[in-house]
């Protein structure tokens, strides 16, 4: 009876010391985001999500809200190199890029180096 015990306690802790940790990756996620100061738009408020498949990132923009007007985004590539993100693809009609940087649960950056974009980490 006592080598069962012991037996059993051993594999427990054994066990519990095999877990793996999985690592995950800090971009991937949903962010809230506004671009300030748009020609003709002024701030728009936006949804960007991140995720990874095959090793490359990819990227969805949406509108924040229904009641907002509609912008079509269309994304064609998204690179991350030195630690910025960019984003090609196009908007509301035009071609358009990103350059955005994510520290922890900041957002930051630019729509086409003329417009500032900022957003945090939607928590899941």
């Amino acid at each position: 009876m006592k080598k069962v015990l012991i037996l059993s306690i051993l594999f427990l802790i054994a066990s519990c010391g095999v877990q793996k940790k999985i690592a995950k990756d800090p971009y991937v996620g949903s962010y809230d985001f506004t671009m300030f100061e748009l020609p003709s738009m002024g701030d728009v408020d936006a949804k960007l999500f991140i995720k990874k498949e095959d090793g490359k990132y990819i990227s969805e923009i949406t509108p924040a809200s229904e009641d907002q007007a509609p912008v079509e985004f269309e994304l064609d590539s998204t690179t991350f190199e030195d630690g910025i993100f960019t984003i090609e693809g196009y908007g509301g009609g035009y071609e358009i890029y990103f350059e955005l940087t994510i520290e922890g649960d900041i957002l930051s950056g630019s729509l086409m180096g003329m417009f500032d974009v900022s957003g945090m980490r939607v928590k899941d």
